[in-house]
């Protein structure tokens, strides 16, 4: 028999090639969309989601968003309550301190590896995302915010050469999009802990070090105000009494 290899490299002893079914890639955009809105706050910590609520506004059927749904359970970005639901998972102050600081450090380095590299479409992207931005302040827009915040910064770690990296980020951006919501109490008490403009400055510059610097300082800004004005989860312990 003739050993055909599909377009993955994969060899399979058969006459015909496979070829990718459209369920899958129906599968793959619900799971985009769904992560797309965990990331930017589009759920709220605690929150129930439902995969027959989304099915219906996404227009598809249940199938794809139960799968795209134990994906998101398997990488940590949900959790399943005893009757079988989904719900979006409550975090304690440690918690989100772990995940912030862990963000802070990954995504400066995934700035500085971006310098250089980015062309002048992407600082199009993000001089209107800066903008974007800074009138949802002045607004008090929330989910605004939000979006804006979560576009500028990927529309940097996109042009990161590491995959890996961007995986790693996108997974502690499911953890803290959801509590990022709590930053609505005052959008405005926000002004002075953003720095996406001086990073799109120093990008610009090809400033590898103040780059990276100022999009740590954005993140942990951000992370000091929710620390102080937000309210956590209580903090689980381990089989030893440890907090986690």
């Amino acid at each position: 028999m003739k050993e055909i290899r599909m377009s993955s490299g994969i060899p399979l002893k058969d006459s015909t090639s496979l070829v990718r079914i459209e369920f899958q890639s129906m599968q793959d955009k619900v799971y985009q969309q769904i992560i797309q809105a965990l990331m930017r706050g589009g759920f709220e910590p605690g929150q129930k989601v439902s995969s027959r609520k989304l099915a219906t506004a996404l227009g598809t059927s249940d199938m794809p968003v139960r799968a795209a749904l134990g994906r998101l359970l398997a990488e940590g970005a949900l959790v399943q309550n005893p009757n079988g639901t989904f719900s979006v998972p409550l975090i304690s102050r440690s918690k989100f301190r772990e995940v912030m600081e862990l963000r802070a450090l990954l995504e400066a380095h995934a700035t500085q590896e971006a310098c250089g590299s980015i062309d002048s479409e992407g600082f199009k992207d993000l001089n209107e995302c800066s903008v974007g931005l800074d009138a949802a302040i002045v607004a008090n827009d929330i989910q605004g915010y939000l979006d804006f915040n979560q576009r500028l910064k990927f529309a940097i770690y996109r042009y990161s050469p590491s995959r890996t990296l961007r995986s790693h980020i996108e997974l502690l951006w499911l953890q803290a999009g959801p509590f990022l919501r709590h930053l609505s109490s005052d959008l405005n008490q926000m002004k002075e802990a953003n720095f996406h403009n001086e990073a799109i400055a120093a990008l610009a510059e090809n400033n590898r070090r103040k780059a990276g610097a100022a999009i740590s300082r954005d993140i942990l800004a951000g992370m000091r105000f929710l620390l102080d004005n937000a309210r956590f989860a209580e903090e689980a312990t381990d089989e030893d009494g440890a907090s986690s």
